[in-house]
């Protein structure tokens, strides 16, 4: 694992802020680099690279079979503002490693195998979160792209521009179907690290729904305007926000996060005329979280200072909760137990990648644990140890499928 070390020291030069920390947000130079260098241990490692439509990069391996789907691994490589060096590069960095011990190991495999980079999960740029796994599984919405705009205002098909790529064929990054598909990821929890365990198999993925609310009002001097007088968005807003903790907690196993809220014109002496704010709702049942969403709705035309007219609603794509193959969650179980590594079966509260590649075919996850369950944040860890054994966890699970063909999809 010596090498697969050294390619997380390499990655951890890119995207280093001066207060700690990550930021390689999608369609940037830190982005650039990266799949640069993904490129050349790609290509050293036998795979042949391409990058698609949506600035995803894809390493293959070709397999003995002409006809068989592919076998897919990976994660993302895009990160928030001030993440760690793990979260999505370990799924990319592993998957490469399992897929080049493979081959120097078997040779050809009899399915092909592929590995993926996908850019945009995070979303931390242009608020679309699983933005590249969208893209290929045809559920991305096209016609909103033109509408999103970074913090500095660069639109994303500038963005994209920038790098090569053409907003406008976007739609190219389509695929039709995988064989399967496994991701290795760290936990973003506590629970693996509390328990002692270095690997967990998720059985499901939470469902997600994202909103931006924007709370209109009446713009004004900060002096002037007598308090009885006012229609302040930010007091509304603030008394809306107040009140999602209750609606989560009356869900049973929801949660809802406000993590952006910005006011315009944003200066110190002046009510601001509109107040946005992020909503980011999650619940293992989707009739729940959908009722969660119409009461976080109706919570804020009540406190709206102008109404029902003065919210602004924009929905983000709706990530519905997904679960594993229980085969593939099986096949992983047993690859541990062979490996003598105690395991358990989980579900994930994040979302991931994999819950668009599920669109395409059969997928399966795990989790390895994190230094104090901390991810997205400068703390972000985890112990070569860990790392090691869920990559050799994820290669034993790839050999079955790629090598042995349990799915049997190199049959008519």
């Amino acid at each position: 694992m010596k090498e697969l070390e050294s390619w997380f020291e390499a990655l951890s030069k890119v995207g280093a802020l001066p207060e700690g920390g990550y930021y390689r947000g999608s369609y940037t130079s830190e982005e650039v680099e990266i799949q640069r260098l993904l490129s050349g241990w790609m290509e050293k490692s036998g795979l042949s690279v391409n990058r698609d439509a949506a600035g995803n990069l894809w390493g293959k391996a070709e397999g003995e079979s002409e006809q068989a789907l592919p076998i897919v691994t990976g994660s993302h490589i895009d990160s928030v503002r001030g993440g760690g060096n793990y979260d999505g590069i370990l799924g990319v960095l592993g998957g490469l490693a399992a897929v080049k011990s493979l081959l120097e190991t078997y040779g050809r495999p009899r399915i092909p195998m592929e590995v993926v980079a996908f850019t945009g999960e995070e979303g931390s740029r242009f608020s679309i979160g699983l933005m590249g796994s969208h893209a290929v599984a045809g559920s991305l919405d096209q016609a909103s792209l033109s509408e999103k705009r970074d913090a500095k205002g660069v639109s994303i098909a500038d963005a994209m521009a920038s790098v090569g790529l053409d907003a406008g064929c976007i739609g190219q990054a389509v695929r039709k179907k995988l064989g399967a598909y496994l991701e290795l990821h760290i936990e973003q929890g506590p629970v693996l690290e509390q328990a002692g365990l270095s690997v967990g198999i998720v059985d499901s993925i939470i469902g997600t729904q994202q909103f931006r609310v924007a709370f209109h009002g009446e713009a004004g001097h900060a002096g002037t305007v007598p308090m009885a007088n006012r229609k302040d968005p930010m007091v509304c807003a603030a008394r809306a926000i107040a009140r999602f903790p209750d609606i989560a907690r009356g869900s049973g196993d929801g949660v809802i996060t406000v993590g952006r809220i910005w006011a315009h014109p944003d200066a110190e002496n002046v009510i601001p005329g509109q107040v946005c704010f992020t909503v980011d709702l999650r619940h293992p049942i989707e009739s729940v979280k959908q009722e969660m969403a119409a009461a976080v709705k109706a919570v804020c035309e009540e406190e709206s200072c102008l109404g029902r007219e003065g919210i602004t609603w924009t929905p983000f794509p709706n990530n519905l909760a997904t679960g594993m193959d229980p085969a593939l969650s099986g096949l992983l179980e047993n690859a541990c137990k062979q490996l003598g590594y105690p395991c358990r079966r989980m579900s994930s509260g994040a979302g991931h990648d994999t819950m668009n590649m599920a669109k395409l075919g059969k997928v399966g996850m795990m989790f390895i644990p994190c230094k104090g369950g901390r991810s997205h944040c400068p703390e972000e860890s985890a112990s070569m140890e860990d790392i090691s054994k869920g990559v050799e966890a994820l290669k034993a699970g790839l050999y079955k499928l790629a090598y042995e063909d349990v799915l049997h999809l190199d049959e008519p």
